[in-house]
C-alpha cells in the first residue's frame, strides 16, 4: 500500500515540478535539485518496502517504519493537491501575465519549503531504515513462477466451482422446499465462516424461487438496521411506494399471509434482530411458504427455526477438496514454459490443500493465487512455503491473497472494506469511486471505465470477490464480499490509515489523522463529523446510513472542515436537508453521491466544483441550475425521474429560451435520467462522448433530435426511453453504429413492423410495455447480432407467437425471456434460434409446439424482472 502512495506522490510532483521549469528555468534550478533527489530517495524507499512485503519475517519496528513512510507518501500527496492550482502558469501574457507570475512568487517559495520539509523527513527516513535487517530477496516482478500482470486475463472458472461438493446439499435442501409438509416452515443452515452457506442458500433460492408467488433475500450482518431490512423485503415482494411508507410492518405482514413464499435471511447474529423482522414475517404459516436462515451459530438457528430441519455444513472431505481445488487451477490454459510434470504439482497441491482445512472459501482464494503465477514446481512451491508449515493455515491463506496482489489491484481490493458487511455493491458506482481516488485511469483509447472493469473482473476471478448480479452481456452489475475478506480489506487498510471505520475511528492509536471514514448502518456519523476535528485531510466520507436522525446541524456546520475531501457520500432521511452550501466549497470533490426522501435545490456554486466527476443524486426530484451543463469535465450524471429548474411564483429563473446557451459536456460518459424539462433537445448535438443514455417521460422532438444525424451516432452504447403515454412518433436508430443495448418502455415509440429501423449491431433488447398487437419476431428475427431478448409485461398483447426456421433468423441470439400473460400458443420451428441457451417463460403456455433441444431449456418463473440486469 505505502509503495503505490509513494508511486502516485512522485508521479504528481514530477508533473507540477516540470511545468514550472518549463516557464521558470534557471530561477528554479534549486527546486529541481530537491525534486530530482526526493525522487531518487522515494523511489528507493518503494524499493526497500516492496521487498519487506514480500517476505514473512517479524522485524521490531517495521509496522512503523511503513506508517511513517504512508504519512510522508501522504502529506506530500496534500502539498501536490494545496499548490498544484496555484502553481499553475498563467494563461494570460503581456503585464498581466507577468503580474501573476510575480503574484506567484510567494507561493513558490513556499512550494519549495514544504519540499524541503519532505527531503528532511525522506533523509531521517532512509536513516532509520538502516536500523532495520530485511532479507535481500528478489522484487515481485523477478520471483520465479510470478507472472506479468494482464488486467486483461479470463477466467473461466468464475461462477461455477464454488457448488463443488454441494450437489447432495443443494438436492436435500430443494426437496426440504418443495415438500408440502408445513412443519419445515424454517430451514436453517449453520457452519463456520467460509464453510459455504450462502453459496448453498443462494444455489437453492435461485432454483426453487420461481415455485413461490413472491420472493426476497436479505444480508443482515453484524450491525443491520432493522427497518432497511424490511424495507428490502418490502421491495423485492411487491409492496407499493405508499404501503412502504405507511404502517410498513403491518402492510407486509398482512401482504406476506395472502401469499406463498420464499424468504432467505442471511448471515444473522442475533436473535434480536429475528425478533424485529418477524413483526413484518409471519412465520406461523400453513401455505407452505418457507424462510431459510443462515449463521454461524447453531444456538441462534436452534432458536429461531427450532430442531425440525437445521443443516449443519462441515467442511469438505479430502476428496471434495481435492475437486475443488483442481477444478480452479487446472481451468485456466496451460504455460508453454510449464515446467515439471503434473503428478509433482498435484503432490504440491495435496500439501497445500491441508492448510486449508477443508474451508470452501480457503481453497479458491489460494487457488486464485496460484493461478495468477505460472504453473511450475517452482512457482506452487514459493506459494507453499510462504502459508508456512502449520496446518489449516486459513489467515494466512487470505493474507497471501492481498500480498500477491499486483500493486494497482491492492488500492481497489481495500476499498471494498469502506461499504458495509454483506453490502452489495453497484460495480459503476464503485468503478467511479476508484476513478475519483485516482486507482485507475485510462489506457490509450481505452476509457478509464473499461480499465476498472477489468481490475474487478481480477479480483473476481481470484475469488476475492462474489459476484451478486451480471448483466445480460455478462458484464458485473453487483458484486459483495466475504465477512472474512471484509475484515482483511479493513485489517490491512488500517495498518497505513488508508480508512477507518466509526466504530474503530475513535479508538484506534493510529487512526488521529484517517484519509477515509466510513459509517455502519448503526453509527451515527453527525457525531463523529461534529465532534471529530483531527481529521482536516479526509480524503473520503461515506455515510451509507439513512437512520441518522440527530445531530445534523452539526454536519452541516463542519464539513466545511474537510477541504481536501475527494469522495461524499451522504444519505438523509426524510425531514433533513443536505447540506449545499458547505459541499459547494469542497473544491477538491471528484465523487458527489446524495440521496433523500425530499426535494433539493442545486445552488449555482455547484459549478465551484472544478474537479467534480461524478454527480449521482436520488431524491424525490431536483431543482438543476442551468450551470450543470457547463461542467465540462463531468463524465457521469444520474438524476431522478423528476427535474425541474429553478423558479419564484411560477417564472423559471433558469429561462434560456430568450437567450443563447451553449452546453459543454466533452467528457460525459453517462447521463441516467435526462431532464426533459430543463434539457433542450438540440443539446444533445454537443455531448460528443455519450456512451449511456437514459430519458424519462421523452418527448416527440427528443425523438426527433435521436432520430437525426446527431453527435450520438458513433458513440452511444445502451440507450433506456420511458415513455408515459402512446408517443405515436417513431424512432429511428438505424444509423447508430455502437448501439447494442436498448430498452424501452412505452408503445409508439419504435415501429416494430420495420427491422431497418433498429441498429443492426444491436445485441441486447428489452421491451416493457410496449402493447405490441403484431408479433414482434417478424420484425426482430432479421437483427444479426441480437443475443438477449426480453418481452416484458404488457410488451406483446397477441396470443400466438412464432419463430421461424429460417436460416437468418435469429442467428446468435441466446437468451429470451418472455412475459407470457397473454399467450395462449407458442411455436418454434425446427431450426429456430440454433444458439439458444435459455428460455424462460412467467408461465405455462398452453400450446407449445418446439423443438426437443428447446424444450429441455425452458424454465417458468413467475418472478421474472428484466430491467434488473441492467
Amino acid at each position: 500500500m505505502a509503495e503505490m502512495l509513494i508511486s502516485r506522490a512522485v508521479q504528481r510532483l514530477a508533473e507540477i515540478v516540470a511545468i514550472l521549469i518549463a516557464k521558470e528555468g534557471s530561477r528554479l534550478s534549486e527546486l529541481e535539485e530537491n525534486f530530482n533527489w526526493l525522487r531518487d530517495e522515494m523511489s528507493y524507499i518503494k524499493t526497500f518496502l516492496e521487498k519487506a512485503d514480500a517476505v514473512e519475517s517479524e522485524i521490531g519496528g517495521l509496522d512503523d517504519f511503513i506508517r511513517s513512510t504512508c504519512d510522508l507518501a501522504y502529506d506530500l500527496e496534500d502539498i501536490m493537491e494545496e499548490y498544484f492550482p496555484m502553481l499553475s502558469p498563467p494563461r494570460r501574457n503581456g503585464w498581466k501575465g507577468r503580474l501573476g507570475w510575480f503574484l506567484k512568487a510567494k507561493t513558490v517559495r513556499d512550494f519549495a519549503v514544504e519540499i524541503e520539509k519532505i527531503k528532511r523527513r525522506a533523509m531521517d527516513i532512509n536513516r532509520r531504515r538502516n536500523t532495520y535487517k530485511v532479507p535481500d530477496v528478489p522484487d515481485a516482478s523477478d520471483c520465479p513462477g510470478k507472472q506479468g500482470w494482464d488486467p486483461r486475463r479470463t477466467f473461466p472458472h468464475i461462477d461455477e466451482v464454488n457448488v463443488v461438493g454441494m450437489k447432495e446439499h443443494i438436492e436435500e435442501l430443494e426437496d426440504k422446499l418443495k415438500d408440502q409438509d408445513s412443519e419445515h416452515r424454517v430451514i436453517s443452515i449453520t457452519g463456520m465462516a467460509g464453510i459455504g452457506k450462502t453459496t448453498l442458500a443462494r444455489k437453492v433460492y435461485n432454483s426453487v424461487r420461481q415455485m413461490f408467488e413472491c420472493s426476497a433475500w436479505i444480508y443482515v450482518s453484524r450491525r443491520p438496521n432493522p427497518n432497511e431490512l424490511l424495507h428490502n423485503i418490502a421491495k423485492q415482494v411487491g409492496l407499493t411506494d405508499e404501503e412502504r411508507k405507511q404502517d410498513l410492518e403491518g402492510n407486509l405482514f398482512h401482504h406476506l399471509s395472502l401469499k406463498r413464499f420464499v424468504i432467505v435471511i442471511d448471515d444473522i447474529w442475533d436473535t434480536e434482530h429475528w425478533d424485529v423482522l418477524k413483526n413484518g414475517i409471519p412465520d406461523n404459516f400453513t401455505n407452505d411458504s418457507r424462510i431459510i436462515i443462515t449463521s454461524r451459530s447453531k444456538d441462534i438457528c436452534v432458536r429461531i427455526g427450532g430442531q425440525i430441519f437445521l443443516y449443519e455444513l462441515q467442511p469438505l472431505d479430502e476428496e471434495k477438496s481435492r475437486e475443488l481445488f483442481f477444478k480452479v487451477v487446472m481451468a485456466a490454459p496451460q504455460d508453454n514454459d510449464e515446467d515439471g510434470d503434473p503428478s509433482q504439482l498435484e503432490n504440491i497441491g495435496e500439501k497445500i490443500l491441508k492448510k486449508c482445512g477443508g474451508v470452501p472459501l480457503a481453497i479458491v482464494v489460494i487457488a486464485g493465487v496460484l493461478l495468477s503465477r505460472k504453473r511450475s514446481i517452482q512457482a506452487w512451491k514459493g506459494v507453499l512455503e510462504s502459508i508456512g508449515k502449520d496446518e489449516h493455515q486459513c489467515s494466512k491463506i487470505f493474507a497471501l491473497s492481498y500480498k500477491d496482489l499486483p500493486l494497482m489491484l491492492k488500492s481497489c481490493f481495500l476499498y471494498f472494506g469502506l461499504f458495509p458487511e454483506d453490502y452489495e455493491i453497484s460495480t459503476f458506482r464503485l468503478i467511479n469511486l476508484w476513478a475519483a481516488e485516482g486507482f485507475i485511469h485510462g489506457s490509450g483509447v481505452r476509457a478509464v471505465e473499461d480499465v476498472g472493469q477489468d481490475y474487478l473482473n481480477q479480483l473476481v476471478g481470484r475469488n476475492l470477490i462474489q459476484v451478486v448480479k451480471r448483466r445480460l452481456d455478462g458484464t458485473v452489475k453487483l458484486c459483495r464480499i466475504h465477512d472474512i475478506l471484509h475484515d482483511l480489506c479493513i485489517s490491512k487498510a488500517r495498518e497505513t490509515n488508508f480508512l477507518n471505520t466509526l466504530d474503530n475511528v475513535a479508538t484506534s492509536a493510529y487512526s488521529l489523522a484517517p484519509r477515509r471514514v466510513t459509517t455502519s448502518f448503526q453509527s451515527d456519523a453527525s457525531n463523529y463529523v461534529s465532534s471529530n476535528l483531527q481529521t482536516p485531510k479526509l480524503r473520503a466520507l461515506l455515510c451509507f446510513d439513512d437512520s441518522t436522525t440527530k445531530g445534523f446541524w452539526e454536519v452541516k456546520l463542519r464539513l466545511r472542515n474537510f477541504k481536501s475531501l475527494q469522495v461524499l457520500i451522504l444519505t438523509y432521511s426524510s425531514g433533513l436537508r443536505a447540506p449545499m452550501n458547505e459541499i459547494v466549497k469542497l473544491k477538491h470533490l471528484y465523487h458527489l453521491q446524495l440521496g433523500g426522501e425530499y426535494v433539493i435545490e442545486l445552488p449555482n456554486a455547484i459549478s465551484n466544483l472544478k474537479n467534480l466527476l461524478t454527480l449521482d443524486l436520488n431524491f424525490l426530484e431536483v431543482i438543476l441550475p442551468k450551470v450543470i451543463w457547463k461542467m465540462k469535465q463531468l463524465r457521469h450524471i444520474r438524476l431522478p425521474h423528476n427535474c425541474r429548474a429553478p423558479s419564484v411564483r411560477g417564472f423559471h429563473l433558469d429561462c434560456h429560451r430568450f437567450h443563447p446557451f451553449e452546453v459543454s459536456l466533452p467528457n460525459l460518459q453517462t447521463l441516467f435520467g435526462l431532464p426533459v424539462k430543463v434539457f433542450e433537445a438540440n443539446w444533445l448535438h454537443k455531448i460528443d462522448s455519450l456512451r449511456r443514455l437514459k430519458i424519462y417521460f421523452i418527448t416527440k422532438h427528443f425523438i426527433g433530435v435521436l432520430s437525426s444525424a446527431n453527435s450520438l451516432l458513433q458513440k452511444l452504447e445502451e440507450l433506456l426511453i420511458f415513455s408515459p403515454d402512446d408517443m405515436k412518433s417513431a424512432l429511428d436508430l438505424s444509423r447508430y453504429v455502437s448501439l447494442r443495448k436498448l430498452f424501452i418502455s412505452g408503445s409508439g415509440i419504435v415501429d416494430f413492423t420495420r427491422h431497418d429501423k433498429l441498429p443492426t449491431c444491436l445485441t441486447e433488447l428489452v421491451l416493457y410495455v410496449t402493447n405490441l398487437e403484431m408479433d414482434p419476431m417478424v420484425t426482430l428475427k432479421k437483427l444479426p447480432k441480437l443475443k438477449f431478448l426480453m418481452l416484458e409485461r404488457d410488451s406483446y398483447l397477441g396470443e400466438k407467437m412464432v419463430c421461424s426456421g429460417e436460416a437468418d433468423s435469429f442467428p446468435q441470439l441466446k437468451v429470451l425471456k418472455i412475459a407470457a400473460k397473454s399467450l395462449k400458443e407458442f411455436v418454434a420451428e425446427e431450426g429456430a434460434m440454433p444458439e439458444l441457451k435459455d428460455l424462460t417463460l412467467t408461465k405455462c403456455i398452453p400450446r407449445m409446439r418446439v423443438p426437443d433441444r428447446i424444450g429441455k431449456i425452458i424454465t417458468i418463473d413467475p418472478n421474472m424482472r428484466a430491467y434488473e440486469t441492467w
